[in-house]
């Protein structure tokens, strides 16, 4: 890998201020003085230090952000501002979203561009939960959850897979699934008359937001990606 590509991605700066810091002599490739931004790297041998730091690439980048309302979750549009446009890691990793959250939900968001462990976090058939706050316009009753617990059919689409519903209060519940159909929380207590007002996703696998204001993101920490991609 070039040089100056491999810096951009380890430090996260531009192409041109990466050339900078290596004519200025201040990156080492094995201990040696690195003049050229043309000069290639063995990413899996080659020790490269920056301000007396060891600089370490990673082909994939592992992100969690408290998503704020207002951006979509895809890589482009041209009406609405996306949640790959909030930061520039996620746009330097070539980073897309895990599964998605509507425009005016909050929550957590895990954003990677690991697309095997995508596949695996998003199939239902490996039941990784996700634990949503719901604020309805209506009281939530306690036949709502055996309903959710059994099931049900929504729009003669699908039957949703068994749920765990929470109230927490008079007009507000949390729902557990493992599936992420469109809509889909919207839409379970839409059949039942209910409109959600406000939505957050407290929860997805084992990776929550506590840490973070709305808008914060970070990367994720050894323990957590260690759950995600165990066997």
């Amino acid at each position: 890998m070039r040089l100056d590509r491999f810096l951009s991605k380890t430090i996260g700066e531009s192409r041109t201020s990466v050339k900078k810091l290596i004519r200025n002599r201040q990156i080492f490739v094995n201990d040696i003085a690195i003049t050229s931004d043309g000069f290639h790297v063995d990413t899996a041998v080659d020790v490269v230090r920056y301000n007396d730091q060891v600089l370490e690439y990673e082909e994939y980048q592992y992100y969690l952000i408290n998503k704020p309302q207002g951006y979509i979750c895809a890589n482009e549009d041209n009406i609405n501002p996306t949640i790959i446009d909030y930061a520039p890691e996620f746009i330097m990793y070539k980073l897309h979203t895990v599964g998605r959250l509507d425009k005016d939900t909050t929550g957590a968001l895990m954003l990677t561009n690991d697309g095997k462990l995508t596949h695996r976090l998003i199939s239902p058939k490996n039941a990784f939960e996700k634990v949503y706050i719901a604020e309805v316009d209506g009281e939530l009753s306690t036949e709502l959850i055996v309903q959710f617990r059994d099931g049900f059919v929504i729009n003669d689409e699908f039957k949703t897979l068994p749920a765990t519903l929470e109230i927490v209060d008079k007009n507000i519940g949390r729902v557990t699934v493992v599936e992420g159909k469109y809509h889909q929380i919207k839409r379970m207590f839409g059949a039942f008359g209910l409109k959600v007002i406000k939505l957050h996703r407290e929860r997805f696998a084992n990776l929550v937001v506590d840490d973070l204001p709305i808008g914060g993101y970070r990367r994720l920490s050894r323990d957590e990606l260690k759950y995600l991609i165990k066997d």
